[in-house]
């Protein structure tokens, strides 16, 4: 069996659907908007290289749990459901095509990324994808406390959630393919046989560079995707 894991937030979505959802639970007088003002700050900070990428995202996420503490499940779920219908029209437009390419090609999907797994869950049932992974946020009977359970956008982790999804599955990591855009997915790239990086941040550049990966961008991945398919296209 051959893999393929995709990343979302700027590889697949032009921009991060978790911060979409942020927006929509203030909209909605659901979450303080101080609050969530604090973490586009820490974001913003980051853009700037005032901090670093693990300061950032560790930062962010507490701040998120914080903001979403004493809300309903139900209601988070349900908000996530109204800011994908906003938001799937903005996906690139790539990206069915991209998804038809690697089903047609034996790929077995899954999605991992950073954005809160209930709206992560969202872009997995549109592409009919059974195996996802977003970060999560601790519950107590239906309620967020206020604690992150899975911090899915860390440094590293997305290599061992990968291979937690497939630990009951026999995969062949030479020919798996993996493709993300970010120093997040770093560790991930690492262990297929065909890394793909999306229009990546300059950290991510320079280790593509080095390791020789594809580096791709909005316009040609459908057309490398298809000839790591097919060698004889090349």
């Amino acid at each position: 069996m051959k893999v393929a894991a995709l990343d979302i937030d700027g590889t697949l979505y032009p921009g991060a659907l978790g911060l979409q959802l942020l927006q929509a639970l203030t909209a909605n007088g659901i979450s303080d908007k101080s609050k969530i003002e604090d973490i586009f700050k820490v974001v913003e900070k980051y853009r700037l290289n005032e901090i670093d990428f693990q300061i950032m995202a560790t930062t962010a996420y507490n701040l998120f749990a914080e903001a979403i503490a004493g809300i309903s499940q139900t209601v988070m779920q349900r908000i996530a459901r109204q800011v994908w219908q906003q938001e799937r029209t903005k996906l690139f437009p790539f990206v069915p095509k991209l998804i038809d390419i690697l089903n047609s090609q034996g790929y077995s999907l899954v999605l991992i990324s950073g954005s809160p797994d209930e709206i992560v869950c969202c872009l997995a049932e549109e592409f009919g994808i059974s195996k996802y992974q977003g970060s999560i946020f601790a519950t107590h009977q239906g309620k967020y406390t206020g604690k992150v359970n899975l911090l899915s956008g860390s440094l590293g982790k997305k290599y061992s959630i990968f291979l937690q999804m497939v630990k009951d599955w026999s995969v062949n990591l030479e020919e798996s393919l993996a493709i993300g855009d970010s120093i997040t997915d770093t560790a991930l790239l690492e262990i297929v046989g065909k890394p793909v990086v999306f229009e990546p941040h300059p950290s991510l550049m320079l280790i593509a560079q080095e390791k020789d990966w594809l580096v791709t961008n909005r316009n040609n991945i459908v057309k490398h995707i298809m000839e790591l398919g097919n060698p004889f296209l090349t």
